[in-house]
């Protein structure tokens, strides 16, 4: 069962995502919030699955609202705009629906994500410390305690693990990974890195170590890695 959130300041709008949801089977309505201030609390429980969030909104628009949360959902955002939409994809926005949202558009969106939501939910730590991953024709056995952090290098993703020598060279983005792993435990800082927050010794407006090695911080990620160390604090 996939957990969800609805954020909207239009009660029409609200009210027909609610109604979708409730004719999908493997979807569970938490709440839903015409004020996105009054879902924090909530959403801050890391008891949702699935956001579903209005970009355009009168006290603050979906977007911002979205990089101040410690505990990030799968997202889709919701927008009468289209324009404001493309800006979604450089969050972790899984898709965007265009209102009025039909049930026909709605249950496309929700299928493209619900594999990954499922993928997150049985790689629960608590059950599982470990996951296969294919390399050079072989399925190798990965420790999520054993990962360091992992570089982005065009189609592929270089995987650094403690105690080897070199990295895992494996055929798939960063962005699979950035999908798969407990954003509670992983955290992209760059581009071009996700890091363990385990392995990481020291962070500043900057850069991360992680032992001897120093990766920098992107001004895109900089508040959401410091908004999610805040969070590992508060818990």
């Amino acid at each position: 069962m996939i957990n969800c959130v609805i954020i909207d300041d239009e009660p029409l709008a609200l009210n027909l995502l609610k109604n979708h949801i409730s004719k999908t089977p493997y979807l569970k309505l938490i709440s839903g919030f015409e004020e996105p201030l009054l879902a924090i609390p909530e959403l801050e429980k890391g008891n949702t699955d699935l956001l579903f969030l209005d970009i355009h909104m009168p006290d603050i628009n979906g977007i911002d609202f979205y990089k101040s949360l410690s505990k990030k959902p799968e997202l889709i955002f919701t927008t009468a705009h289209a324009e404001f939409a493309i800006n979604g994809f450089e969050l972790k926005a899984a898709d965007y629906l265009l209102k009025p949202v039909s049930f026909e558009k709605f249950i496309s969106s929700v299928n493209r994500i619900r594999e990954i939501i499922e993928q997150k939910q049985a790689k629960n730590p608590r059950a599982k410390d470990y996951f296969f991953i294919n390399v050079a024709h072989k399925m190798h056995k990965i420790f999520y305690e054993d990962i360091l952090y992992f570089e982005g290098y065009k189609d592929y993703t270089k995987l650094y693990l403690t105690g080897s020598a070199s990295p895992l060279l494996i055929l798939h983005n960063l962005k699979y990974f950035e999908t798969i792993m407990d954003d509670s435990d992983f955290i992209r800082i760059h581009r071009s890195y996700i890091v363990s927050v385990r392995k990481t010794n020291t962070i500043s407006r900057k850069s991360v170590t992680i032992g001897n090695v120093s990766l920098p911080v992107s001004d895109n990620y900089r508040d959401l890695l410091f908004n999610r160390i805040e969070g590992h604090n508060a818990e």
